[in-house]
């Protein structure tokens, strides 16, 4: 087999840290336990059950085998080797952490041993051939990564292993299913508690994990956290995607996308599992109930285990508060996350001082959250309060009304019955689903900076200002006009999707206009509508949550991205306009 995984490249004696007959026999496990998880339903077979558990045994000794070889044979000591290896360090970590559940241990293993193989496939002639003729831009990137995201998460979908009646999920049902999930959508046709094994639901909560935090932002994330450099085309996608103009501040936001994540997910995760001992009190239960909430909460995508979302929950004001905190940390954007936990902006602590020295985009971030916040509770109190909140305390109605609002323009839980709101309600909410997240967070949308900033616009055409001005702060046309294009450019997706839906499905306009809207800015929340689609409305759907997560502009300039200058200026022309 050749030196086709780890190598030990520290030792200095060119031996190979796995054997070949233990890179064979890890090979063939895997394959076998791939064979038998995908293929066969084990609920039903008792038999093969029992065999795939013992192989996933024999599979993690293996390889604490190898890695305990690698460890022998190199010239360094022990600390020192996993202070030079920190990335195949912590992974070692999350395995052991996860040798009470022998699937998801052995799962851990078949996917290093993947990454090795395409590893060492990128070492042949071949894969840098290959590599070498990848030329995309950073938009087209991230366009083709979600695309491998999706399909990839599809195709584990439909195996039988993933749904509990061992038939697997049809290939609509799961392409719906994965492109909701890694597009932080959270719009569901299946009950995922009940239609998904664990296994299923896994390959769900990884695609929530990687599609809200993005695939280009975590590669960079990791590369910073071993101590890596960040190519300088990666850079660059990043500024694009993340919407940053200084480079100098890509750095120190990553590292507070690493340090945020972990910390506030772990956090999320305690706080619930102790929170959840009444509601949920088998301990395996309500870990992956906890586990899975969080990140669906941080990364705003709004998929539940429980068919109701979080409607059991709605008088339980302290479980509510740590959703809410974490639909909030997912959505106002690392960028701002980084600016508010900079040392330097706390150097004089009094208020002033501080809000004089966040950047301007901190800024409108956090003023555009509270005013949409503070105003989305109360339209929601005001209209709904002998509506979808009858029934329920003032107290308890005022905390739901406020967390409608902070889960309205991305998360898409939901702790009352959607069905039940008036009209005026819906109208504000699809246009808070509208607005969406902010640069750089885990939300869609137009974003809160490009609404504020068109607000703005407006504000100074109406009062015969050339500029707009936003704290002092004179905004370049650029930014003005590219705001106003991503509204423009939104509203026109809006549109066509929601012709196209409406010749083909029988459904009411309300109805499908809140859900193209809550496809669109990856909110989730949906009116009864989604499971009434036929296949041509959840394909229509599934194109609008891609479109929604990317982005609009995004897409565009993956399809045809090119930067022309002319050198020549035409004269300028009048027109009468309005």
């Amino acid at each position: 087999m050749g030196k086709w995984a780890w190598t030990d490249k520290l030792s200095g004696t060119g031996k190979p840290a796995l054997p070949k007959l233990l890179s064979a026999l890890l090979i063939g496990l895997s394959v076998l336990i791939l064979i038998l998880e995908f293929f066969y339903d084990l609920k039903r077979e008792t038999l093969l059950q029992k065999v795939v558990m013992w192989l996933d045994y024999g599979l993690v000794f293996l390889f604490f085998v190898s890695v305990i070889r690698r460890v022998l044979y190199s010239k360094y000591k022990l600390f020192q080797l996993l202070a030079r290896e920190k990335a195949d360090s912590a992974y070692v970590l999350l395995i052991v952490a996860c040798l009470f559940i022998p699937r998801l241990a052995a799962g851990l293993v078949i996917f290093r041993l993947l990454i090795a193989l395409f590893m060492k496939f990128l070492d042949t002639q071949v894969g840098a051939k290959l590599l070498s003729s990848i030329s995309w831009r950073p938009s087209q990137t991230l366009a083709i990564s979600f695309v491998a995201l999706i399909a990839g998460g599809t195709i584990l979908l439909t195996f039988p292993a993933a749904t509990t009646d061992g038939k697997g999920a049809p290939l609509i049902n799961a392409l719906f299913t994965m492109t909701s999930a890694s597009c932080v959508a959270g719009l569901t046709v299946y009950d995922i508690g009940a239609a998904f094994t664990r296994f299923g639901q896994a390959v769900i909560l990884f695609g929530m994990q990687v599609g809200g935090l993005g695939i280009m932002l975590l590669s960079a994330a990791f590369a910073v956290l071993v101590g890596g450099n960040i190519p300088s085309r990666r850079q660059a996608g990043l500024r694009e995607v993340l919407d940053i103009s200084r480079p100098e501040g890509l750095r120190r936001l990553i590292r507070a996308v690493t340090a945020t994540t972990i910390i506030t997910e772990f956090v999320g995760v305690v706080l619930l599992f102790f929170l959840l001992q009444d509601e949920i009190p088998r301990i395996s239960d309500r870990l992956w109930w906890s586990v899975f909430h969080v990140v669906s909460a941080f990364c705003n995508v709004g998929m539940s285990l429980s068919h109701d979302s979080l409607i059991p929950f709605v008088n339980d004001t302290a479980i509510l508060l740590v959703f809410m905190a974490l639909i909030t940390l997912g959505g106002i954007g690392f960028f701002v996350i980084a600016d508010v936990l900079n040392k330097d902006v706390w150097a004089i602590k009094r208020p002033k001082a501080v809000w004089d020295r966040l950047q301007i985009q901190t800024k409108v971030v956090l003023v555009a959250t509270i005013l949409l916040n503070s105003i989305g509770m109360m339209l929601f109190l005001f209209f709904e309060y002998d509506g979808a909140l009858e029934g329920l305390a003032a107290d308890k109605k005022i905390v739901a009304s406020l967390f409608h609002a902070v889960s309205l323009r991305s998360a898409g839980f939901n702790v009352v019955s959607l069905g039940q709101m008036a009209a005026p309600t819906i109208i504000f909410s699809i246009a808070f689903m509208f607005i969406g997240g902010s640069p750089g967070s885990t939300g869609g949308g137009i974003k809160t900076t490009t609404a504020f900033v068109s607000v703005m616009a407006l504000r100074a055409m109406l009062r015969g200002r050339d500029e707009v001005e936003l704290f002092g702060r004179r905004m370049p046309s650029s930014i003005v006009s590219r705001s106003l294009s991503i509204v423009l450019v939104a509203a026109m997706v809006v549109a066509v999707f929601l012709t196209l839906l409406l010749a083909t499905q029988v459904i009411s306009f309300e109805k499908l206009l809140f859900e193209v809207v809550s496809a669109f800015g990856t909110v989730g929340l949906s009116l009864d509508t989604t499971t009434s689609l036929n296949d041509m409305g959840k394909f229509l759907i599934i194109l609008v949550m891609y479109v929604g997560r990317i982005g609009p502009l995004t897409l565009a300039l993956a399809v045809g991205e090119r930067r022309l200058s002319q050198g020549f200026r035409l004269p300028k022309g009048q027109i009468a306009v309005g």
